[in-house]
């Protein structure tokens, strides 16, 4: 990926490598201490569900446990818990982050009320796609800011994104411009390579550092690579939506959040399968009247 943290004081500048590139990487925008707080928070509540071994292990490394009982909690009561903790809200929230935005988008802006911290344990990975199915009932002016917390390097699953699919016209008309729920779509692809053959372009990734983020719109198409550490290390990142206020908002993921898709009640939790996602059942799971994985 092409770093752009040098254009942070140049508006037209990151307008211009935003319409070419569909991303802008920027390297340690964010306080380092203020998003390994966050990493500290969110790891004590997967370690409470046994998915990362502190005993063994230092809590900040995010080791797997041989003995998760996350199907055993209340997921609902958790997973609110993760996406609201103060911690990774101050690193959502960031001054340098909003003053961020509300340059380049030339005016006041808020977040989505929902927050998607994904938790990917090693062999897990996100799906291809790219937002706009998924965000876009309300206004399409609006951006996502994909945060690490913590390092995350690429073969521990970090983000990569199909160079200049944001201009597939092609895509649009197929995919992009529908609505995800509506039309029962899922990943976009479950072969990167065939994909790039098909729209055209390289995949991009990189070594993601504590304080990176990196900010992309509605139609760039993106994934993760597979989370292949050696040491069996958790990889943790967190991506937000920013708006301008007083744009129209898509309810899914505004006001009541408890279950966005409808339906049974289901709760967010990423990574744990890779299937078509066409039910968003690769990272919503069903649970039942207390909160537990059906």
């Amino acid at each position: 990926m092409r770093d752009s943290s040098v254009l942070l004081n140049d508006l037209p500048g990151l307008g211009r490598r935003l319409d070419e590139d569909g991303y802008l990487l920027l390297r340690g925008l964010l306080d380092r201490d203020a998003v390994l707080a966050a990493r500290e928070e969110v790891l004590l509540k997967f370690a409470i569900a046994g998915e990362i071994d502190p005993l063994n292990y230092p809590l900040m490394d995010a080791i797997r446990s041989d003995h998760s009982f996350i199907d055993q909690v209340n997921l609902v009561a958790f997973s609110e818990s993760v996406r609201s903790g103060l911690a990774l809200l101050n690193v959502i929230h960031a001054p340098q982050l909003m003053k961020f935005f509300n340059g380049l988008m030339g005016g006041s802006v808020r977040t989505f009320d929902f927050r998607w911290p994904r938790f990917m344990r090693p062999g897990e990975a996100t799906g291809i796609h790219c937002d706009a199915p998924y965000i876009t009932r309300g206004t399409k002016n609006l951006w996502t800011a994909w945060v690490p917390i913590g390092d995350v390097s690429m073969i521990e699953g970090g983000l990569m994104v199909l160079e200049q699919s944001h201009k597939n016209q092609q895509l649009r008309e197929s995919y992009a411009d529908r609505d995800a729920d509506v039309d029962n779509l899922g990943w976009l692809s479950k072969d990167p390579v065939e994909l790039a053959g098909q729209l055209g372009g390289r995949w991009l990734s990189t070594d993601f550092r504590t304080g990176d983020v990196l900010v992309f719109g509605p139609y760039l198409v993106h994934g993760s690579l597979d989370n292949n550490s050696p040491e069996s290390r958790c990889r943790l990142s967190c991506d937000s939506k920013y708006v301008l206020v007083g744009d129209e908002l898509d309810e899914r993921w505004n006001g009541d959040t408890s279950n966005p898709h409808g339906g049974k009640m289901r709760v967010f939790l990423p990574g744990k399968s890779i299937g078509s996602n066409k039910n968003f059942d690769d990272e919503w799971k069903e649970v039942d009247d207390y909160g537990r994985l059906v």
